[in-house]
């Protein structure tokens, strides 16, 4: 089981949804712990970050393979999370 770990933007993010939205944002990082790579690879400018959905959210985050942690970089509406 992989280790969770937010960032401050990320953190901010998060306080900031609704909580019906903190609840499938939770559901999907706990998907997270157990199976990091659940996610689909980005490419380009976000080469080396996994992105995870739950509708109408993205959950942008780094695995960090010798210390079995995933890093959630940033949660943010799927349109604008890129930005």
């Amino acid at each position: 089981m992989a280790k969770i770990i937010f960032t401050k933007q990320a953190e901010k993010s998060f306080s900031k949804l609704k909580p019906s939205d903190k609840e499938k944002i939770s559901r999907a990082v706990e998907k997270l712990s157990k199976n990091p790579l659940a996610g689909e690879r980005l490419r380009g400018e976000f080469e080396g970050q996994y992105k995870l959905r739950a509708w109408p959210y993205s959950i942008i985050y780094v695995v960090i393979n010798t210390s079995h942690a995933v890093i959630i970089v940033e949660i943010g509406h799927r349109q604008g999370v890129y930005k």
